[in-house]
């Protein structure tokens, strides 16, 4: 019976994630450009719905494993096999990461526009204020671990469990194409890349056996925004001339 209940609720909460998530993230994050010139607290509002969101939606996986009597380990939350080669890989990535934050932070002007372009379809969820960037700080690290329990722990065992023939490719392919659908705020080109990141990160996931080196790496790299400049106001063209209309299209 359990078992049953068990497989309803897998059920319900992968077309949750499949269908219902990416509109009404998209919904939620029209909202907030509607709201947040107006009133910035509504930034605020939306880190820390998102915070709890997250972690309701991992209450109930916990959930579900308990009634299925399925471990941790079922949704590769473990070391894996051979830990000491995923810390490794898991450090490479983050030097890598670092240079880049640093890249983004005090890069020149081209950087600078390359980066607002890249930003359209999230600038209204980059934190603006000290108190702003310690909440998205812990919203980071939230993204860092639930996502990759949903997205790559749960669905991964989700999709084996419909189809337990799927290959590697296939888990890869079905599992970033969720994750870019969460991302639909974002606009076609988010959901592209973040697709691309997803795919990674599933591979990654099923090549160490492992959920903790891919949590690591999401989370650097949602912190990695914490490094951005200010995008708001675009360089100037040149010394002493008026700075350039703020753009109004976020994507």
């Amino acid at each position: 019976m359990t078992g049953a209940i068990a497989a309803v609720l897998a059920t319900a909460l992968a077309a949750a994630l499949i269908v219902v998530q990416p509109w009404a993230g998209r919904r939620r994050y029209r909202r907030l450009l509607a709201t947040v010139a107006a009133n910035p607290g509504a930034r605020m509002r939306h880190f820390r719905r998102g915070i709890i969101g997250e972690w309701a939606t991992v209450g109930v996986v916990a959930l579900i494993g308990l009634l299925a009597r399925r471990g941790a380990s079922s949704i590769r939350l473990h070391a894996g096999p051979h830990p000491g080669a995923s810390a490794a890989l898991v450090a490479e990535v983050a030097a890598f990461l670092g240079v880049s934050a640093l890249v983004f932070r005090f890069g020149g002007r081209g950087i600078r526009e390359g980066l607002r372009r890249q930003a359209r379809g999230f600038e209204a969820l980059l934190p603006r204020d000290r108190r702003e960037r310690q909440v998205f700080a812990v919203l980071a690290v939230t993204a860092g671990i639930c996502e990759e329990l949903l997205l790559r722990g749960f669905a991964v065992a989700y999709v084996q469990w419909l189809w337990p023939g799927a290959t590697r490719l296939w888990l890869i392919v079905i599992t970033s194409t969720a994750f870019g659908l969460v991302h639909l705020y974002q606009g076609p080109r988010g959901v592209v890349l973040t697709g691309l990141v997803g795919a990674y990160l599933a591979w990654l996931v099923l090549s160490t056996g492992s959920l903790l080196p891919a949590m690591v790496i999401h989370a650097l790299l949602d912190l990695r925004i914490l490094a951005l400049p200010d995008l708001r106001q675009p360089p100037t063209a040149s010394a002493g001339s008026p700075p350039a209309a703020d753009p109004q299209r976020l994507g």
